[in-house]
């Protein structure tokens, strides 16, 4: 593979990626949605509570795993550009580190983040 064709490659991984990453905001969203409607609704019982919990679980763990083939995709593709001695995979590896990364240690923070405000606006009383 030449350096153009993987950084083809990259780029079209990360538009897959990306859309995923929308269908995820479109299901935190809908998830915040089910929160505020359980939160709001004095007579919700416990299995409402419980599966908008559940739903919001799986919500975030699926949003954890796109942010984390993001950052494979970054990993792999670098590693690739940089074993075949192409400059910008020199370039990019420079920031494969930072925090702000794409699959990095903030972007799952954020995500737990998210997470424990949708629980707390299901369990935490007004």
């Amino acid at each position: 593979m030449t350096e153009y064709q993987v950084l083809n490659l990259m780029q079209v991984s990360f538009i897959q990626n990306a859309m995923y990453f929308v269908g995820m905001v479109l299901m935190t969203w809908l998830a915040f949605r089910m929160c505020n409607n359980v939160r709001n609704n004095p007579n919700v019982n416990l299995a409402g509570k419980l599966f908008t919990s559940i739903f919001c679980v799986f919500v975030a763990a699926f949003m954890f795993q796109v942010n984390q083939i993001g950052g494979a995709i970054l990993n792999s593709n670098v590693a690739l550009l940089v074993d075949m001695g192409a400059a910008s995979g020199d370039r990019m590896a420079e920031y494969l580190d930072a925090p702000l990364i794409v699959g990095g240690p903030l972007q799952s923070i954020f995500v737990l983040f998210v997470l424990v405000f949708q629980l707390a606006l299901v369990w935490v009383k007004e």
